[in-house]
């Protein structure tokens, strides 16, 4: 009867608009709109039409009631989302949104809700016996901000981790965890593209604990999101175009994270990615300019001690979430937590500690003119443009590249993010209530970027924006640098979309190009002798050293950077270890070889065990190529399961009309029926196909 009312009352809305979409062989929908609204609800026609279930599923993430259809599975993760209260953010935005936008999100709803119609046949909703909810207007701010904090996460737990390194290391903890000027460094932003700082700061990146805490946040688009980015402009192209390069690195699950489309309206036109539930294309073209984006890790998010905190400005709540428990639902409110009076999230501690902990989130600071230059972006006419949009995007935070027609290039930092001229002490900084609640933030002349580079490329790989000697500091969230490392090395000299195609499909494993050799040196390692570092299926060396790898840095309790440190001059303890080590990691190989032993099977994004719509393969690459293939290691089963990697390729040439070039890992639509064709190998394979625009 629900979707009775609601198809009648779409269809009243929306009797003016008209989606005819032609399908192309990758299944990405080519629709002509007559209007901007047209232009929103054929956008949401298409997402509620071919991603009901994933844009339903983003939504009860951000709500908290997945367990509500899941089961009790998803209880402590609904818990901790309606601890975060972020409807409560999304309804404050909503309020002061400008009526253009408004209207434009509204027409993305119809569009969505007419959609629904077919989507609500999806096999999810008739396997788990419920349907899709009608989709509000203010619900594409919801997804947009559940898909913010998910990719910020780690800018605040790093701060966590850093306490439990000061446990184990001590006082060597600073020392040992430093990643300044190791052989790998690298950053975004070259000397003479940032500010210079009188006295230089140390700067380090720490993730290898698993703690409860976080492991109860949900984890929507991988647990350390990255990407590779990278752009160069007409000067250093051998084509006389510009030439814009963007692989998302997120979950390789099923559904596809991004659906595809292309739209035109009397205003222009846009193709590219976009994310399920918000009507905007995050990573393509609108013909005059190509974007691309990456995870920034720049300081967006903290864990901080409240120094000062009294008993009297801290207020308790009991959020209370329904599950599934065979044909009952039933209600769970057994768990408080505490918030300030100002609505600071007080977080449980698995550390001893005399204070409060406090989360706090630049996502919480946003206001409504924070957000809408993001449906700008699509619009915009070359590189200088671009730049202004991006300076007055404040939702957290994103590293994106830029192009446009005339062969220029450029870089900016999407995102609000602290502002900091100085190193915050190693582990959880200790403030007050009234500086944790009054910041400082990056004005939009400081926060990252370059326009036009003398150097006519630019790349990112979730990197440091700044080196050790610049005025702004911008945390120690970043991802190790193996991988800018090495685009950087294969950027040089001329390039084209054949030589794209070659570096975002690198697979060498860069790390053991500084790593074997202090291994070698310690200890004797016969599987070694005459490894080139390639992680291609037929490789017997690469198993070994992955696992020999990780069970030192998990028995050691160090990152890579750590690690390294202790490897250039280990002690008599440490070989002897190491040799303890090496012969485990031989008892789990047991002479596999890497396609053999690096798994990828593409699950399902609820973890449903029974709805498998792709095939399991070998994973390509490694943890630190360029074409990743980040892996968790299963016990049971003695593989490396593969759980992100690039989640599209996308290569566009920025000629008059532009070029594209796109690999997905699976089905854009109709992703649970059975298909002839096979992306999942073509993808691993680097196959691409031409995408018309």
């Amino acid at each position: 009867m629900i979707f009775l009312l609601l198809f009648f009352w779409s269809s009243v809305k929306a009797a003016s608009y008209s989606c005819a979409p032609q399908f192309d062989e990758l299944g990405i929908p080519h629709i002509k709109t007559r209007s901007q609204e047209e232009f929103y609800f054929c956008f949401g026609k298409m997402h509620g039409t071919d991603r009901a279930w994933e844009m339903d599923y983003f939504r009860r993430i951000a709500q908290g009631r997945n367990s509500e259809v899941l089961g009790y599975t998803h209880l402590k993760s609904d818990l901790m989302m309606r601890f975060l209260n972020i409807e409560e953010k999304r309804d404050s935005l909503w309020k002061t949104f400008p009526e253009k936008y408004k209207k434009y999100l509204e027409a993305y709803a119809d569009g969505a809700n007419e959609g629904f119609v077919t989507g609500k046949k999806a096999k999810e909703f008739l396997d788990q016996g419920f349907e899709p909810e009608p989709w509000k207007a203010e619900d594409s701010l919801l997804v947009l901000l559940i898909q913010s904090f998910d990719q910020t996460r780690k800018a605040f737990y790093r701060d966590y981790e850093e306490e439990k390194d000061k446990e184990t290391w001590g006082h060597k903890a600073v020392r040992l965890f430093d990643e300044d000027h190791l052989p790998w460094e690298n950053n975004i932003l070259k000397l003479g593209e940032y500010p210079v700082a009188p006295v230089s700061e140390k700067t380090t990146t720490s993730i290898h604990h698993q703690l409860k805490l976080w492991a109860s946040f949900p984890t929507i688009f991988g647990e350390e999101t990255g990407s590779n980015n990278w752009v160069i402009s007409k000067k250093k192209s051998t084509t006389g175009s510009a030439i814009l390069a963007n692989d998302p690195h997120l979950d390789l699950k099923t559904p596809l994270f991004w659906y595809w489309i292309h739209l035109q309206s009397p205003e222009g036109e846009v193709i590219g990615g976009s994310v399920p539930g918000v009507p905007v294309v995050a990573s393509g073209t609108n013909g005059k300019v190509a974007w691309g984006l990456t995870n920034a890790y720049i300081n967006t998010a903290d864990a901080i001690f409240i120094s000062d905190l009294k008993k009297d400005d801290i207020v308790s709540v009991r959020p209370w979430v329904k599950f599934k428990f065979g044909p009952f639902t039933l209600p769970f409110f057994f768990k408080t937590f505490e918030l300030t009076k100002s609505g600071l999230r007080i977080l449980p501690l698995e550390i001893e500690s005399q204070y409060k902990m406090a989360l706090r989130w630049t996502g919480f600071a946003l206001d409504a003119e924070d957000v809408t230059p993001m449906f700008e972006m699509m619009n915009t006419k070359d590189v200088t443009e671009m730049n202004e949009v991006l300076s007055r995007t404040k939702v957290p935070a994103w590293n994106y590249v830029f192009a446009d027609r005339s062969g220029d290039v450029g870089f900016r930092v999407v995102g609000k993010a602290y502002r900091h001229t100085k190193k915050l002490p190693y582990g959880i900084p200790l403030m007050t209530l009234n500086q944790i609640e009054n910041p400082e933030y990056l004005a939009p002349e400081e926060i990252p970027h370059v326009i036009k580079p003398a150097r006519q490329y630019v790349y990112t790989a979730n990197n440091r924006h700044w080196a050790p000697d610049s005025a702004f500091y911008g945390g120690r969230a970043y991802s190790q640098s193996f991988r800018g490392f090495r685009i950087d090395e294969l950027l040089q000299g001329p390039q084209d979309a054949r030589s794209f195609k070659t570096i975002q499909c690198d697979r060498q494993v860069v790390d053991a190009r500084f790593f074997l050799p202090l291994i070698l040196k310690a200890i004797k390692v016969q599987e070694f002798k005459g490894w080139q570092l390639t992680s291609d299926d037929h490789s017997s060396a690469l198993p070994l050293y992955r696992r020999f790898m990780d069970i030192m840095m998990e028995s050691w309790k160090v990152n890579e950077t750590a690690l390294y440190h202790l490897l250039l001059k280990p002690g008599n303890v440490q070989v002897k270890e190491m040799k303890s080590f090496l012969k485990m990691a031989r008892k789990d190989v047991k002479d596999k070889k890497w396609g053999d032993f690096h798994r990828l099977g593409f699950i399902h994004q609820s973890k449903n065990p029974e709805w498998v719509f792709a095939p399991e393969i070998s994973g390509p690459g490694d943890n630190h190529s360029v074409d990743p293939g980040t892996a968790k290691w299963n016990a049971d089963r003695k593989v490396y399961e593969q759980t992100s990697g690039a989640s599209m390729r996308m290569i566009i040439e920025m000629k008059e009309r532009p070029v594209i070039e796109l690999a997905l890992p699976g089905l854009n639509r109709n992703y649970t029926e059975k298909s002839s064709a096979n992306p999942w190998e073509s993808w691993k394979a680097c196959r691409y196909s031409r995408v018309s625009f």
